[in-house]
């Protein structure tokens, strides 16, 4: 309860990255459902126990309407704030790790208070109290939190002294530690889902984190690259180019052998790095089949891949193909609440493109709410088909009939 309160006081409780991580181009949130889930039900669990006790409570409170009916009225009209308030205080407690102001602490006390003055059913108050108690410590820092508990245990006995008919002691005491024991539960089962919350939440982080890390190891990689293979030929090129210089008036033979490997070291180093920049462009097929299905994987998208083993595409049909998978996964994870994915890949034979094609399939189950093409405009999906129509190709686009959404690629093979 330390962790979790002292990490609510600093504001940044319900994100380990505080409000800084919506600077990137991306949301501040991934976009995952185990966050929608896990946020749901942490949230709901908070309001529909409150709607519980208040729903628990009319029972007996009618038992004790006959003798004054304006107070249990006025009572239950004070519980509305409270409970109404109580999902979006939840909400930005968990996404943005704020804390409710002191407008609400201090209002929702009068109000508690006013209730326990006024009522005269004796449970009611008691187990709102106890509630109260357990929702600002899920709500406010520990250094509010403990005499806000403190305070909500004592309430039920300031109430007895407004009661027209107090109730016996010995039972009242019994309810009492009852609504204390009631209240504990509550508080320990509200942090604990915090606690698992922010757990979930920092392992989103991580694995986006995770995948940011290893493009700019991927940079960095390059960049080591370029440096080994040019950082000693344009070295040379300098030296020998100031050679040539010199040597040009007093022997023009030499600076004409010096200008000859100047030229045919630049060939060289351009030669060099060509490759380089087209073998960390060149994808491998099923290489990045596989890292679609771990990522969609990690996303809770359950992966089918069928037909790779059977095809043999040459290796420009095998590298757009490449293309096409992470194109597809790309968006099945950005634009869409699917939760299957299947990649298929075909080798037809005789095809309006060519003797040799091959067929790549990424279709999803659901597509994008709302749009129902499961990829908004802007997506990598026109360069994508401006590359296989260079080829020959084709490529389309469309949702389907169930629901789904199907990218499908013609590539000469």
């Amino acid at each position: 309860m330390n962790e979790i309160g002292e990490g609510a006081e600093g504001g940044n409780a319900g994100s380990p990255h505080g409000n800084g991580g919506a600077g990137d181009g991306e949301s501040a949130v991934p976009a995952d459902r185990r966050l929608r889930s896990m946020r749901v039900m942490t949230v709901w669990s908070v309001v529909v126990l409150q709607v519980t006790i208040v729903l628990l409570g009319i029972p007996d409170s009618v038992l004790h309407v006959a003798g004054a009916p304006w107070r249990t009225s006025v009572a239950f009209v004070l519980l509305l704030p409270m409970a109404v308030s109580t999902y979006p205080l939840c909400m930005a407690r968990l996404e943005r790790g704020e804390t409710p102001s002191p407008w609400w602490y201090w209002g929702s006390l009068g109000c508690l208070v006013v209730m326990t003055a006024i009522t005269v059913s004796p449970s009611l108050p008691m187990y709102m109290t106890a509630l109260w108690g357990a929702t600002c410590a899920f709500l406010v820092p520990i250094r509010q939190a403990v005499p806000t508990v403190l305070l909500a245990a004592a309430l039920p006995w300031a109430g007895l002294l407004t009661v027209p008919d107090p109730p016996h002691l010995v039972p009242f005491s019994v309810a009492w530690v009852g609504a204390l024991l009631f209240g504990g539960v509550v508080i320990a089962g509200w942090l604990m889902e915090l606690w698992l919350w922010q757990t979930v939440h920092e392992v989103v982080y991580g694995e986006d984190a995770r995948s940011r890390l290893a493009v700019t190891d991927e940079r960095l990689r390059f960049a080591r690259d370029m440096h080994d293979l040019l950082g000693h030929s344009l070295s040379a090129l300098a030296t020998k180019s100031e050679l040539a210089s010199r040597l040009a008036e007093r022997a023009p033979e030499r600076a004409a052998v010096e200008i000859a490997e100047v030229r045919a070291l630049a060939r060289e180093s351009l030669a060099q790095v060509r490759s380089a920049v087209r073998g960390y462009r060149e994808v491998d097929l099923a290489e990045e089949t596989e890292n679609v299905r771990g990522v969609l994987a990690a996303g809770g998208i359950r992966v089918l891949v069928d037909g790779l083993d059977r095809v043999t595409p040459s290796r420009e049909a095998a590298e757009l193909a490449a293309w096409v998978v992470r194109e597809g996964g790309t968006n099945v994870l950005r634009h869409s609440d699917a939760t299957e994915c299947r990649i298929t890949f075909t080798w037809a034979r005789d095809t309006m493109v060519g003797p040799g094609t091959l067929v790549v399939e990424v279709a999803n189950d659901r597509a994008c709410p709302g749009t129902g093409t499961g990829a908004p405009p802007g997506s990598g999906l026109a360069g994508l088909r401006e590359r296989v129509f260079l080829v020959g190709g084709s490529l389309s686009a469309s949702p389907t009939r169930d629901g789904g959404f199907l990218l499908r690629a013609v590539v000469p093979g």
